[in-house]
């Protein structure tokens, strides 16, 4: 009985989901869909993601031992932890593109999957408390609301159907310890925990609450077998994700992947408090359960309370910690800032320092959130007719999904598939021969995202790419490549990069630049064919002073100054010329900046290992405030011993009129302020004033 039930659901959630994601099913194979998409950076991630998958369902068949050296930003190695691996996304989204070559298709397939699939897990999990109406209604609230909905384009924050399956396959362990249920467990925490690195935080958070729960309800029947079982389950998981990790960790201390709790780095905007409590209040309001779930969730709440059996407190608990943890480092009442639990998780949970967008825990409270609901729904129904029951769940989910109207349509973006791909990379596909490609010219970060997408026809190591914590290597070797088709610049390419083929998109350059494509070119860069605009040039010329080892050397800059602390380094900032007086307000200003090495060893400064590489930080701040913080501005070469290098820096000018700072000073890369070994800060005097400038407050 139990089975054919688990089977309607899966019909009823397969129909819903497919209703939910219209027109989407009727162009998977070559559309996507996703909101925002006028946005770069939404763009941009997507095309990212869906990278990624690709990228993991190749690696996994083809050189599984190198899974995390991806062939974007050539020549850095580890590239797939520039960003998340989604490696437990696999089992949705690899058979598709395995069976097909289509990424595009096996994306829509995982986005329809993990509704499904969501839906039903939550059914499994209200199931065990109460009947299958009421678990019908806690599915649908778990996998179908609004902000999901809105988050297609991250759909990597879809995949959170294994959640309800840990709660499940955790109280069915310290119920009847059968070793099938131990075996489970361990494989929902992993590949949930693999997922993603924001859903492997999610679900400590949401676990926290849930386990202290259930070992105290099942506390008559633990014994040595349920607790070593939990206690190998954990440790399975924890060495799996250790494993997974360590190219992260190596980036870490690279200083490639920083952290967002550094005194004097700003914060990203995700992690300000009233940016963060605003989304948090708007998925609140209109973007969760919505006034049905709501009522629903009321009713689980209600007393009394004494004997009940379902997990009620648990759902509380974790609907509860997830709205907090959503809300970031701080709480915003009133106008007024509150110190959040978030702060605590900073301190003792590895790697938590590197969320940038704290409201995605949201995920969390929708789960406590839906559990809830079922449960609310399950105790309505209890004692009622059966026949009564399906027709209550089925108007309940009408009046949730009416409560979410008018549910805006998805939009739909066509994308290149199959035979439509450009015939360059296609070509490249049977004759690319593992060489390294150079796409130029250079481009946004947005259409990087998108060759990273079109390299999936082909799989060579290309230059370009982009990554929440990308290196900077494709804009400098864009920058070396502008002289091309120079023969000095070839050289100077040759000897900087590996680099096998280039391929110019003609359209996308001014007509003076074309004109430069038409030939001759130089000796080593050899045409190998052309398609419309696209012209392919394979790259043969010799390396004469090999220079490949330096660009990404962890030891020492390209320019061969050791990466290391400074302990002594004499020196001083100057201003090039005086800054604008008055500075208009809200108006960003160039500064230039002359940084003085007065010691007998050179500065770490110019390279793309952040770690020990000194950089500039300007701002400006009130007098008599503490230092105010900025982003780190790249020094253009190393500091020689008794030179000085010359640097542009842009600042931003303040809102308010009157007296201001702007603030100078050096820093190396985690090893602090050089204040400490000889440069003292600049702090220049300056004054706000102009058109538009509005008093203090």
């Amino acid at each position: 009985m139990r089975r054919v039930e688990a089977l309607l659901a899966l019909v009823a959630y397969t129909a819903l989901a497919l209703w939910w994601l219209w027109p989407l099913p009727s162009l998977m194979a070559t559309h996507s869909a996703y909101f925002s998409a006028e946005s770069p950076l939404v763009v941009a991630d997507f095309y990212l993601i869906v990278w990624t998958l690709a990228w993991g369902a190749h690696a996994l068949v083809s050189a599984p031992w190198g899974l995390f050296h991806a062939n974007a930003f050539h020549p850095s190695t580890l590239s797939l932890a520039y960003s998340e691996h989604l490696l437990g996304d696999a089992p949705l989204f690899a058979p598709v593109y395995w069976a097909t070559g289509n990424a595009i298709l096996a994306t829509n397939v995982f986005i329809l999957a993990t509704f499904v699939l969501s839906a039903l897990a939550m059914y499994a999990l209200v199931r065990r408390f109460t009947g299958p109406p009421a678990a019908l209604v806690g599915g649908f609230f778990y996998a179908f609301y609004l902000w999901r909905y809105d988050a297609l384009a991250h759909l990597h924050m879809l995949a959170v159907q294994y959640f309800p399956l840990v709660f499940l396959l955790t109280d069915r362990w310290l119920e009847a310890a059968r070793r099938r249920d131990g075996v489970l467990l361990a494989i929902a925490l992993v590949l949930q925990a693999l997922s993603s690195y924001y859903l492997a935080y999610a679900l400590m958070l949401a676990y926290a609450p849930f386990l202290p729960l259930a070992l105290w309800r099942w506390r008559s029947r633990l014994d040595r077998r349920r607790l070593v079982g939990l206690l190998v389950v954990f440790l399975t998981l924890t060495t799996v994700v250790v494993v997974a990790s360590l190219p992260y960790l190596r980036l870490r201390q690279l200083g490639l992947i920083p952290s967002y709790n550094r005194e004097g780095d700003p914060p990203p905007i995700g992690l300000v408090p009233q940016i963060a409590g605003r989304e948090v209040w708007r998925y609140l309001t209109g973007r969760g359960v919505g006034p049905v779930g709501y009522a629903l969730a009321l009713v689980a709440i209600l007393p009394p309370w004494r004997g009940r059996q379902e997990p009620w407190l648990a759902g509380v608990l974790v609907a509860m910690l997830g709205t907090l943890a959503a809300c970031g480092p701080g709480i915003v009442i009133g106008g007024h800032e509150y110190a959040s639990p978030y702060r605590l998780v900073l301190g003792w949970m590895p790697g938590f320092g590197t969320v940038r967008l704290p409201t995605r825990f949201v995920l969390v409270a929708q789960l406590g959130f839906a559990l809830l609901a079922g449960l609310g729904l399950g105790r309505l129904l209890d004692g009622g007719r059966r026949w009564v029951a399906w027709p209550i769940a089925c108007v309940t989910i009408a009046l949730a999904i009416w409560s979410f109207t008018p549910l805006p349509t998805l939009p739909l973006h066509a994308e290149v598939t199959g035979d439509e791909l450009p015939a360059a990379y296609r070509w490249l596909a049977a004759h690319g021969e593992g060489r390294p490609l150079l796409d130029l010219p250079g481009t946004a970060f947005h259409e990087a995202a998108r060759r990273m997408y079109l390299s999936t026809v082909h799989w060579l190591p290309i230059v370009d790419g982009y990554s929440g914590y990308g290196p900077r290597t494709p804009g400098h070797l864009d920058w070396l490549a502008r002289g091309l088709p120079g023969e000095s610049a070839l050289q100077n390419l040759v000897d900087t990069v590996d680099i096998g083929w280039v391929l110019v998109h003609r359209n996308a350059l001014p007509s003076a630049e074309a004109a430069r494509w038409r030939g001759p070119f130089p000796r080593g860069l050899e045409p190998a064919g052309e398609w419309g605009g696209d012209l392919l040039l394979r790259v043969t010329r010799a390396v004469v002073q090999d220079r490949r080892a330096n660009l990404l050397n962890p030891l020492r800059t390209p320019g061969g100054v050791p990466l290391e602390p400074l302990v002594e380094c004499p020196g001083a900032l100057r201003l090039a010329a005086p800054p604008p007086d008055p500075w208009p307000p809200q108006a960003p200003r160039q500064v230039q900046v002359d940084v003085l090495n007065l010691g007998g060893r050179p500065w770490p400064a110019f390279g793309f290992i952040p770690r020990h590489l000194v950089h500039l930080r300007a701002c400006i701040g009130r007098p008599d405030e503490p230092p105010c913080v900025s982003l780190p501005i790249p020094l253009p070469a190393d500091v020689p011993p008794g030179g000085r290098v010359r640097v542009a820096a842009t600042v931003q000018g303040p809102f308010w009129a009157g007296p201001y700072v702007l603030d100078l000073r050096l820093v190396q890369g985690e090893d602090g302020p050089l204040a400490h070994c000889g440069v003292a800060p600049l702090r220049v005097p300056i004054r706000v004033a102009g058109r538009g400038a509005s008093p203090p407050p």
